[in-house]
Formats: structure tokens, C-alpha cells, sequence
């Protein structure tokens, strides 16, 4: 195996566990996937082909450039525009994840912001944008995030956060590897809930701009450790 095709098979191994990873902590459902921008070709991204989440292996993974198109004539995920064109648009991203994450879906429908109260929020910054399709495209929309133009929006929405919600529909969370998105994925679903149990228990103490920049460096370099964890506990449970 040359070591362009052993880089590749790595990142097709890592997307394959981060998908486990996601499943059994409870992030994803069955409808979510997760990509990853080509270390050979950043013109270009993996994502798996349409498949429920946990029958995905690393032969169901497929190539697309920044158009969300690929020469492979097996069936592709409706959503993959969201990929393409936050990589088109962020070229620091290296890996893209769409969900449903249970706990942040209120916070696509409510008007209280979804911002960051412990130090493991941190990268979240200091309030997560909404992506409202009702702005350009009115209120008769699917909601979903299926064509060029809308997936262009929900990018611009996005900016230079991490994290960008869909209203009325999920979460889009980005980051510079795998094991990063996923730790990132995990922790907003942490934040999201430990925020509505506060709302219900008194005034809220968000992090400070300050706190944020701080805690964040710190935390963002454990990301290791949280992959660590959560892969062994797909080994106990014979998922790995």
C-alpha cells in the first residue's frame, strides 16, 4: 500500500469509528453523517455512501469534490451539499458533522441562544449562530439542507464558528480532524443539556469572552483522551 492510500484508509477508518462514536453516545441518529476533506486533495472530502449510520464500513466510503458531486454511481446523502460547501467556503475545515443531537434540537426552535456555561463549552464561542432558511427562502421550505444555494447559506451562517445550528432541523459542527468534531459534537450535547437545566434552576452565569478564549485553548487539547474513552467503550460493548 503506497502511503497516499494508507493516509486515505486511515481517514475512511476514523470516519467509520467516529460514526460508531456518535451512535452510541447518542449524538447521532439515523439520519446524520460525517465527512472528512481529502489529506491528499483539499479540492475534495469523504463521506460515506447513503446508508443507515451503523452499517457503514470503510468500503461504503466515497470521494466528492467541492461541488458535492462524485463519479461513484452508488447513492449519495441529499445533505453532502452541506459539506461541500463549508469546505468550499472554510478551507481550515477538515472535517464537517451533521445531526440531530437531542439535547441542542431545542435550541432550534426556541429563542433562547444556545451559548456556552462550562469551561467544556468553551470552543463553542460565545453564542452558536442559527442558519433561519425561512430568510430567503419563506416558510413552505422541506427545512432541509439539500441543494448548492441553501448549503452556500447555512455556510455563510456558519462564519468562523464551530458549531452552526439549522432551525426547526439540527446541528452542523465543524472542526480540523475527526477526533476533534467528535469531541466537539459530544460536549455541545453536554453543554445544551447542562444550559436547560439551569434555565430551570435560576439566572445563568455564561463564560466570559475572556473565559472562553482561555478555556478553550485548554480544553481543546484533550481531545485525544475523549477519543481514547469513547473508543473503548465501543470495545466493551463489541462494537470496535
Amino acid at each position: 500500500m503506497t502511503d497516499s492510500n494508507a493516509t486515505r484508509q486511515k481517514v475512511f477508518q476514523e470516519l467509520v469509528t467516529a460514526t460508531k462514536i456518535l451512535l452510541n453516545e447518542g449524538i447521532l441518529d439515523t439520519f446524520g453523517h460525517i465527512s472528512a476533506r481529502d489529506p491528499e486533495d483539499p479540492q475534495s472530502f469523504f463521506l460515506a455512501q447513503k446508508l443507515a449510520p451503523s452499517l457503514i464500513t470503510v468500503d461504503d466510503i466515497l470521494r466528492f469534490n467541492l461541488e458535492g458531486e462524485t463519479s461513484d454511481n452508488r447513492p449519495s446523502y441529499l445533505e453532502r451539499y452541506i459539506h461541500s460547501e463549508i469546505y468550499k467556503a472554510r478551507p481550515d475545515v477538515q472535517c464537517v458533522l451533521h445531526s440531530h443531537s437531542p439535547a441542542v434540537l431545542p435550541y432550534c426552535f426556541t429563542d433562547t441562544p444556545l451559548r456556552p456555561v462550562t469551561h467544556m463549552g468553551a470552543f463553542m464561542g460565545e453564542a452558536v449562530p442559527v442558519y433561519e432558511i425561512r430568510d430567503k427562502q419563506g416558510d413552505e421550505t422541506d427545512l432541509f439542507g439539500g441543494g448548492h444555494s441553501v448549503c452556500a447559506d447555512i455556510a455563510e451562517s456558519l462564519g468562523d464558528h464551530t458549531v452552526v445550528l439549522m432551525a426547526r432541523h439540527g446541528v452542523v459542527n465543524v472542526g480540523s480532524s475527526v477526533r476533534e468534531v467528535v469531541f466537539r459534537a459530544f460536549y455541545l450535547e453536554q453543554e445544551a443539556k447542562a444550559l436547560t437545566a439551569g434555565l430551570q434552576i435560576g439566572k445563568i452565569k455564561y463564560l466570559t469572552p475572556g473565559e472562553v478564549k482561555t478555556a478553550g485553548a485548554l480544553v481543546g487539547k484533550q481531545i485525544d483522551r475523549g477519543w481514547d474513552h469513547w473508543s473503548q467503550r465501543l470495545k466493551e460493548k463489541g462494537l470496535a
